[in-house]
């Protein structure tokens, strides 16, 4: 299936498409000019397709890892020295199997 993909930034009905964004194709006098100022362009869908068979097959080399929530400052009642305000407490009830 053929997808209209922008190759500039467009600016259409109040929606801003970047580069590489699929853009609606319902008015075909803007498509043509889009076509004609070479910022626009047909991509036929079948072929992304194909790419992605290829990458699901493939084995992150990363892992994901996020910082501890919580702000910095005093805490009554702390666990083992904790000072981060928000924090979820470490007991053994939320540990993780």
């Amino acid at each position: 299936m053929l997808k209209l993909i922008a190759k500039y930034p467009i600016l259409y009905l109040s929606k801003q498409y970047n580069i590489g964004d699929e853009i609606i194709a319902n008015n075909s006098d803007m498509v043509a000019a889009w076509i004609d100022a070479d910022t626009a362009e047909w991509i036929d869908d079948e072929e992304s397709v194909d790419q992605a068979e290829v990458t699901e097959n493939t084995v992150p080399s990363a892992v994901p890892v996020s910082a501890e929530a919580g702000l910095t400052g005093e805490v009554t009642g702390e666990e083992d020295g904790d000072d981060l305000v928000g924090k979820i407490p470490k007991t053994p009830a939320r540990a993780r199997k």
